[in-house]
């Protein structure tokens, strides 16, 4: 009868066991496997917020909980900083491997930043100028651009949807421009004010129909707010042309552009 009695025992307990969650330092684990690392849980009931920053837990799906009983993701940490002591001896492959970044819910998830970031667009057509008349130059569906841009290719206006400092260069090629005429490029805010960045110079020569003089601009923006607009302008004090391609005896190639780059 004894015989029986502690076989029937044996096997109770091994069933707990089997099927228990499982404590150290805790006899009120909170998961299948939950370390409190300062003894500080209660013995009944979930454990605060502050009771769980010492905590560790791994859920029975698998989750792993660091300072917090409820994982959301495969490894979560409620706070704090990740440290990899030989991270170095691993070099990752430019061009190829991508950038970790965090949500706003701190997930960690990765991108290629430099595609992500840039702004590319070329000038559709010529463009006709008249003198000393700000002209916004259209460009067409960008080349490259990501989620910090919206470009209108009817009236030209590119909306920020993202705070920041920019980087924008601007490149145009003026045509039929006789001597002297001052070569004007600036960008605008929309609505319409004045420059928030402007650059000139003087052409020493006439300037042919299908090659013209080259001139960059390049800038900085710290754009405030999302929905921030602006517009890329130019303005001559003489009729001209600014031209969407040269044309040379070597061939012809896009020269009008604009170049945008969160940084």
């Amino acid at each position: 009868m004894k015989k029986t009695l502690f076989a029937i025992a044996s096997i109770f307990a091994l069933c707990t066991h089997t099927f228990a969650q499982v404590g150290i330092s805790t006899s009120n684990p909170q998961a299948s496997f939950h370390i409190d690392g300062a003894k500080d849980n209660p013995t009944t009931g979930a454990p605060s917020s502050a009771q769980q920053t010492n905590d560790i837990v791994v859920t029975n799906s698998g989750q792993i909980g660091i300072g917090t009983i409820s994982p959301t993701e495969k490894l979560d940490i409620s706070s704090g900083n990740a440290r990899i002591r030989a991270i170095n001896s691993n070099i990752g492959t430019g061009g190829v491997d991508r950038i970790v970044v965090a949500d706003a819910n701190g997930v960690l998830k990765t991108i290629d930043f430099t595609a992500y970031s840039l702004f590319h667009a070329r000038l559709t057509a010529n463009q006709n100028l008249t003198p000393s008349t700000i002209t916004t130059l259209l460009f067409s569906t960008p080349l490259a651009t990501s989620p910090f841009y919206n470009y209108n290719t009817s009236n030209g206006v590119l909306t920020f949807n993202q705070p920041g400092n920019y980087l924008i260069t601007l490149q145009a090629s003026f045509a039929n421009a006789p001597a002297g005429t001052q070569l004007l490029l600036g960008v605008r805010p929309n609505p319409d004010a004045n420059y928030l960045g402007r650059g000139s110079h003087y052409n020493a020569t006439t300037t042919s129909a299908t090659v013209g003089e080259l001139m960059n601009y390049t800038t900085m923006l710290v754009i405030p707010t999302a929905g921030y607009q602006i517009r890329f302008t130019a303005a001559p004090n003489q009729s001209c042309t600014v031209l969407s391609t040269e044309t040379g005896s070597t061939g012809s190639g896009n020269v009008t552009n604009v170049t945008v780059q969160k940084i």
